[in-house]
């Protein structure tokens, strides 16, 4: 007979557990790093999508060039918020001339004012709900005057609701309305300059009062 003491069950169990431990070790170990190498390989086609969209001159984000890099401003006061958000959104893309002579286009802002309507009343007749709108027109043209966007309006607005017992708070909460609307505003001009070419042939304006076609009834 041999030596050897026999194997206890416990041992054979403290075994193939230790043996099972080390299999889902190595298991959750592949796992690991099949995730980081797909990982690794979706940095690298998003690296490459990136260098592929650069090289072709696509940029994310990016502002689109203006057909002209100087520009004369009529109409927009540093003084008012319209002009202030106005400078800030072109100065860095344009350089903004003391004179329409020294420029390639002027931009001409006019009818720029704020608007209050009354939509709800309270029971007892005080204001309950109002729409602010903000107006303006503008136009783009050569210092020699040929048109290049032409007299163009922009109505935005947006409905607010007041109260009589905090009435500093909503003036304060109207002040940043109209501000929001001025910066609305703002950027689509600043989409159509994006837009705009000085090669282009001169756009025909738009009738001031166009005519809406009569339909007759319906038999």
């Amino acid at each position: 007979m041999s030596g050897s003491a026999p194997l206890r069950p416990e041992g054979c169990l403290s075994r193939r557990a230790a043996l099972r431990g080390c299999a889902q070790g190595m298991a959750r170990g592949a796992v690991a790093l099949g995730v980081g190498l797909h990982a690794g390989r979706l940095v690298a086609a998003a690296g490459a999508s990136a260098l592929g969209l650069s090289a072709c001159g696509f940029s994310l984000r990016g502002a689109t060039a203006m057909d002209f890099s100087r520009l004369h401003l009529v109409g927009a006061s540093p003084q008012s918020s319209l002009g202030q958000e106005l400078r800030r959104q072109l100065g860095g893309r344009v350089q903004l001339t003391e004179s329409p002579a020294q420029a390639e286009v002027v931009l001409k802002l006019e009818g720029a004012q704020r608007e209050k309507v009354v939509t709800g009343l309270t029971a007892t007749g005080l204001v309950r709900e109002l729409v602010l709108r903000q107006r303006l027109r503008f136009s783009l043209t050569t210092p020699q005057g040929r048109l290049v966007i032409p007299p163009t309006d922009l109505v935005l607005q947006r409905d607010m609701a007041t109260n009589e017992s905090a009435a500093l708070a909503k003036a304060r909460e109207e002040e940043e309305i109209f501000r929001v609307l001025e910066r609305d505003m703002v950027l689509q001009m600043v989409r159509r300059l994006e837009a705009a070419s000085l090669s282009a042939p001169a756009p025909v304006p738009p009738p001031a009062n166009p005519v809406v076609p009569m339909m007759g009834p319906v038999r």
